[in-house]
C-alpha cells in the first residue's frame, strides 16, 4: 500500500519552473539535436554550469527528480533520464520551441528571457492551440505562394 501511495503522489507532482528548466536542460544535454540516439549521461557539475547554479543545488534538484521518477541519479556523478523523464523532457523542449516560434512571430522577433518566463504557464491546451496557429500560418503561406 505504501508503494501505491508513493506512485500516486509521484504522478501528482507539479514541477516548479526551476525543476522544469532543469529537466529541459538535462534532456537537451542528453539528446542534443536528436532524440533518436541513445542518451548521453549528464554530469552534475556540467548541469550546474549550464543552469548557472551551484553543483550542490543541481545535485539536490536531481535527487528530487530521481525520487519523482524522472531521473536515475548517482550522487556527485551522472544523471540519466528514465522513460517518464524523457517523455516529459521532450514535452518541455517542444513547449519551449513552440512558444519561441509563436511569440517570435507575434512580436516580430524573439526574446529568450521572455520565453523562459512565459513557457512555464503555457498549458497543454494552449500549446496545442499555438501549434495549430503556427501550422495554419505555414499552410496559408504555402497557399499564397501557389497563387
Amino acid at each position: 500500500m505504501e508503494t501505491e501511495l508513493n506512485e500516486e503522489k509521484r504522478r501528482k507532482i507539479e514541477l516548479t519552473p526551476a525543476a522544469e528548466d532543469c529537466l529541459e536542460m538535462i534532456y537537451r544535454m542528453s539528446f542534443g539535436e536528436s532524440a533518436d540516439i541513445n542518451p548521453i549521461p549528464v554530469r552534475i557539475c556540467a548541469l550546474a554550469e549550464r543552469l548557472n547554479v551551484s553543483p550542490s543545488s543541481a545535485s539536490r534538484m536531481a535527487q528530487s527528480m530521481a525520487l519523482w521518477g524522472y531521473l536515475d541519479f548517482r550522487r556527485y556523478g551522472y544523471v540519466t533520464m528514465t522513460g517518464e523523464g524523457r517523455a516529459h523532457g521532450e514535452y518541455l523542449v517542444r513547449r519551449h520551441e513552440t512558444a519561441a516560434r509563436f511569440f517570435g512571430r507575434l512580436c516580430g522577433g524573439k526574446s529568450d528571457v521572455d520565453i523562459e518566463k512565459i513557457e512555464h504557464y503555457i498549458t497543454a491546451c494552449a500549446l496545442e492551440a499555438m501549434e495549430r496557429e503556427l501550422s495554419a500560418d505555414v499552410t496559408n503561406a504555402d497557399d499564397a505562394e501557389k497563387t
